[in-house]
Order: C-alpha cells, then structure tokens, then sequence
C-alpha cells in the first residue's frame, strides 16, 4: 500500500508539473494573443450549431426517452438474443447500444447513465458498455467526414462499418470475459417504473439538453484553447506534429486537418476510433453519475482506433473506386514515423495524456481502498 501511495504522489507531481505548464501557456496566450483565441471559440461555435446540435440531440433524447418511457424494455426482447449472448448484457441494453452506434459520441453514455440510474444495469456492466459504445454517428460519418471532407459518401460508409464492427468486436470479447467473473443479471438497486409519455418526454428533452450544452462548451473550449497551443508551440497545422495533435485532442478539427492534407484514410479511422480528449471529456459528464475506470477507457479508445484503422485499410484495398481520395491510402509519409521528429513528439503528447489519466485511476483505486479500510 505504501508502494502504491509513493508512486501515486510522484503520478500526481509529474501531472501537476505538466497540467500547471500547460494552464500558464494557455493563459500567456491568450492574453497575447486574444484573437487566435477568439477565431478558435467562434470556429467551435460554429461546429456545435452547425453539426452538433442539430445531428445529435435528437438523438440523445431518443436515447433517454427510450429508457424513461420502457421503449428499451420491449424493443430489448428483440434484441436480447444479440444482447445477452453476444454481449453478455441484460435485454435492455439492447436498444442503447443500438442507439450508441448510430446516434453519435455522447448518445450512447446518456442511455447506459439513464439505464444504471433506473438499475437495469449494474455498475460494472455499465463500465463495459462505455468501452464500446463511444461511437460517431452516420450524420458525422457519412455527411460530414465522407461526402464534405472526402467528397465521397463510400468513404462515410466505410469508416462508419469499419467502427462499428470494431466495436461489436470489442463489446463481444469484454462480454466474454465477464462471462469469468460476475453473472447476468440486474443491479441490486430499485428499479424505476416506467414514466408517463408527458413525463418520460419532458425528462428525456432536459437531460438531452443539459448533455448537448455540455458538450457544445467543451468543444468551444478545447477550439480555443487548441488554437492557442498550436500557435504557442509554433506547430503548423499541415505538418504530421500538428495533425497528430488536432487528432488527440479534438476529433472534428482532427478528421478535417486530415482530409486536408491526404493523409491515409486508415489514419481517420484511428482518430475517429480513439475519438479525441474533447469527446472523453463529454463522455465522463453524459455518465458522471459512474464510476468510470478511466484506464479501462482509454484503453477501450485506442483498440478501437486501431481496430477502425486495420479494418479500413484493408476495405479500402478490396473496394475497386475512382474516387481520388482512396488514391492517398499509398503515400503514407515517413514522417509519422516514431523515430521522426514528429512522430516522437506526437508520441510524447500521448505518453503525457496517458499519464495524467493514469495517476486519477492509481488516486481513484487508492481512494477507494483507504474508505474500504476506514470502513
């Protein structure tokens, strides 16, 4: 226990050090240079009225009306075969993880939020369900990144079937080894009855709402910000640094940045797969009310990137187009490279962000054993 609490305070120096540095850059910079910050706010602004509000609340609101009213009870017989077998998860999650695949980033975090705070699942399995069902939408896939960014709507369908077969992968091999450890069934805590339409529907509308703001000021905020570091740190957007960047921290800026510069498709995939900061960010508020074993998380992040990433290479090399967009799958440059200067410092970010996250989950396990043993 010792061990554990000397690493966790030199974690929790390292990431203080690192958080502290980037909080005083960030404020030099955008008291020196207020309008980057200001063009990066109105460009998230943007964004969130122009794609996110309108492809994702409703949504969101189907996804907790579908749980408020019962919908997820009766449609989940359905799709319990899937479900429970598959998945290993009680019938009426169904829906949501339904819902996950198609409604975009924070859909599938309200409805598993709604679900364990109605007890039709436990906390654990809710912690497993938020591995898999992080996922964008066909109205960012399709519309957004394959018909605007890519000019090609077969490469909003590939990347859309590529995750969300990485997904289900994901999903099946969790719920195979839960299968090991804990059993079928409901939580233990009191089950709420089904809400009347009015109710069901009012409640669901508040909690879209709430969530869509949330997330809007999120992606607001890391616009700016991001907008600030890049031109602190002196990174040109076009170059591998500062993709790799706009890609960690923001997945929109970064599948754009990438379109822009032809880089392989494979490597949207991947941004869209680990999904950004920004939407982990929309993840933990949509789902404050878990105990998020962000570790687990993250870990759940970068497989599906990489799942994404492997699944639409190789779909792109069985699929005979015209498109020119598929034409870049064979310039991969050198300079992604980790043993370029670039891909080291894309690297190092990562390393950075993995240990911030790391030293919460060690204070969050040690938190969790010093009340047990108060207890």
């Amino acid at each position: 226990m010792k061990n554990k609490i000397y690493l966790s305070k030199k974690a929790d120096l390292l990431s203080m050090i690192c958080v502290s540095l980037a909080f005083t850059a960030v404020c030099i910079g955008v008291l020196a240079v207020p309008k980057i910050s200001i063009e990066g706010a109105k460009s998230g602004i943007s964004y969130s009225l122009g794609i996110l509000i309108p492809s994702l609340f409703p949504f969101m609101f189907l996804s907790g009306f579908a749980v408020e009213y019962g919908i997820s009870r009766k449609l989940g017989r359905i799709l319990s075969p899937f479900t429970e077998k598959i998945l290993y998860l009680p019938s009426e999650a169904g829906v949501t993880v339904l819902l996950s695949l198609i409604g975009g980033f924070p859909v599938g975090a309200v409805g598993i939020s709604a679900l364990f705070k109605q007890g039709k699942i436990t906390e654990k399995q809710a912690q497993r369900m938020l591995c898999f069902c992080v996922n964008s939408g066909p109205a960012f896939l399709i519309s957004v990144v394959g018909t605007e960014l890519y000019d090609s709507e077969m490469i909003g369908i590939i990347l859309l079937t590529a995750q969300t077969i990485a997904s289900l992968i994901i999903g099946a091999v969790l719920g195979l080894l839960a299968r090991r450890k804990e059993p079928l069934q409901r939580s233990v805590a009191v089950s709420g009855g089904r809400n009347s339409f009015s109710s069901a529907f009012v409640i669901s509308a508040k909690n879209a709402s709430v969530s869509t703001v949330n997330l809007c000021a999120l992606v607001v905020l890391f616009s700016s910000f991001e907008s600030v570091l890049m031109n602190i740190l002196k990174i040109d957007s076009s170059s591998p640094s500062g993709m790799a960047l706009k890609a960690i921290l923001e997945v929109t800026d970064g599948c754009s940045c990438l379109a822009e510069n032809h880089v392989p498709i494979f490597l949207t995939a991947l941004a869209i797969g680990w999904s950004g900061i920004c939407v982990h960010f929309q993840i933990y508020a949509s789902a404050e009310n878990i105990n998020i074993n962000k570790l687990v998380f993250l870990t759940g992040r970068i497989f599906c990137g990489l799942l994404s990433g492997l699944l639409t290479y190789f779909a792109t090399l069985l699929i005979v187009t015209d498109t020119d967009a598929f034409s870049n799958i064979s310039k991969t440059t050198e300079s992604f490279s980790s043993s370029s200067i670039y891909g080291s410092l894309a690297l190092f970010v990562s390393c950075i962000l993995f240990l911030i996250f790391m030293n919460t989950y060690i204070n969050g396990i040690i938190s969790k054993e010093s009340s047990e043993a108060s207890a």
